[in-house]
């Protein structure tokens, strides 16, 4: 079908914004950047992901080159640079020689894609900080001006490029419908990162998503086809994943964990919790394809959109608390699930135990204050440092909702042994409180707030 039948009917467009390996390419961790505007190997890594065509780019790029063109428009802006040309000395003198044309540094990090389908995108040849100067970025979107289309951004430095393309489109066109996804953006720190998307939805009204699938659903209704993914990557049958017979999972979530160890032949899970929330969390033990066995990770599998919320939150203060955090291994999302594969640097010996358990067999409660105090002290201490006031719904944030009381009521009484319809419960003789069941079937539905109180706020 000819392109021109569904010229200008699309409903979204995506914009790439210098994804090209002089800003974003894969770097070994102690090799030296190619220029002064490469975003780093950190940043790369998470942008990219360690295995390139498994990462989020990748991801993005089989999605949008899959959608209807008659719905969706991609854009890719790239740096393209003259040596000879006078009017870009003064830039190139700034900054540094970087993305001159038709060199390999120019190129993006995508070229696959490109050279399957050269006429799938319009491709943006930017010489500045502004992508409308002497540029044909106005002429392409003029056909769209007026109409309420929703357009994602995505790509390099967040903070530089990436801002000033959403303040020039919200300007512009004020009635396009703005969006950046987390995952999909990146800049030279993970803190400037952070402090321009926040800026972005704080001044400019854009959209930010954690998740990947959010950020495409947003555009088109789809999501990034996962199931693929795992039908051509993993190596890993159904039938290898041992899982705990006393917490049976879903059949998505069981095609999340083939993606996670797709380079395994045999994973073992031990299940740490699975609660009223959805929320799955499993420790694994895993052999690879040759024989090794792996160094222990914890999966979490809950909600896309929160898993997704969780990972970003924790990329905000990796760097605070250093080698006490856990590190990131992987993440995916299939339909409305979402998983981070974590790894631990204290699980190595196995030896792993919940704060629960730990509790449990003190006797007296002796010890408890000196873990008490490391965590919140020595650890998350560093983070009450850096604490802001926010108004706050603390029952919205911490999900209380009234759709969990039949399962509270549930677990209650089983823990107590029968049915449990006072306001009260015992939980031993002498020590009675009040009936969380009755909390959640009636006061959450009754209860109101007045006033927004300031509470301190952690980016954790």
């Amino acid at each position: 079908m000819s392109i021109l039948l569904y010229m200008n009917s699309e409903t979204a467009i995506l914009f790439t914004q210098c994804l090209q390996n002089d800003f974003a390419s894969l770097l070994d961790q102690y090799d030296p950047l190619p220029n002064s505007l490469h975003i780093g190997y950190a940043e790369a890594n998470r942008l990219l992901g360690e295995m390139v065509e498994d990462g989020p780019v990748f991801s993005l790029m089989d999605w949008a080159y899959e959608s209807d063109p008659s719905r969706l428009k991609l854009i890719h802006i790239r740096d393209w640079h003259d040596l000879n040309s006078k009017s870009q000395e003064d830039h190139l003198i700034q900054f540094g020689p970087h993305c001159i044309q038709d060199t390999k540094g120019a190129e993006f990090v995508f070229q696959n894609w490109i050279e399957r389908d050269p006429k799938r995108a319009e491709i943006i040849n930017a010489s500045g900080l502004n992508d409308f100067v002497e540029t044909n970025l106005e002429s392409i979107l003029k056909p769209y001006q007026g109409k309420p289309l929703k357009v994602g951004i995505t790509g390099v430095w967040t903070e530089a490029k990436v801002t000033f393309l959403c303040y020039d489109l919200k300007t512009r066109y004020p009635e396009f419908e703005l969006a950046v996804c987390s995952a999909l953006t990146a800049s030279s720190s993970l803190s400037m990162h952070f402090i321009a998307l926040d800026q972005l939805k704080q001044i400019l009204g854009v959209k930010v998503f954690s998740s990947i699938g959010a950020f495409t659903e947003y555009l088109t209704g789809d999501q990034p086809n996962l199931v693929k993914r795992i039908s051509t990557n993993a190596r890993i049958a159904s039938d290898k994943l041992k899982l705990d017979p006393k917490y049976p999972i879903s059949e998505i979530d069981k095609q999340i964990l083939l993606y996670l160890f797709r380079d395994c032949k045999e994973v073992e899970f031990k299940t740490l919790d699975g609660g009223f929330s959805g929320n799955v969390v499993l420790k694994s033990k895993s052999i690879d394809n040759l024989g090794h066995s792996q160094v222990p990770c914890v999966v979490k599998i809950g909600n896309r959109d929160l898993i997704a919320k969780e990972r970003t939150s924790f990329e905000r203060i990796q760097e605070v608390l250093g080698n006490n955090a856990p590190s990131i291994v992987d993440f995916c999302e299939l339909n409305d699930r979402g998983a981070i594969k974590y790894r631990y640097a204290a699980m190595l010996d196995g030896n792993v135990k919940t704060f629960q358990k730990v509790y449990g067999v003190m006797a007296d409660g002796s010890g408890l204050d000196r873990i008490i105090d490391v965590v919140f002290g020595e650890q998350l201490g560093r983070l009450f440092e850096a604490a802001s006031t926010e108004k706050l719904n603390l029952l919205e944030y911490y999900d209380f909702q009234s759709k969990y009381a039949k399962s509270v009521r549930s677990r209650v009484e089983s823990i107590l042994g029968g049915p449990q319809p006072k306001e009260t419960i015992s939980i031993y003789p002498g020590f009675e409180t009040n009936n969380p069941c009755i909390f959640y079937e009636k006061d959450l539905i009754q209860l109101k707030e007045y006033n927004h109180t300031q509470y301190f706020l952690c980016a954790w």
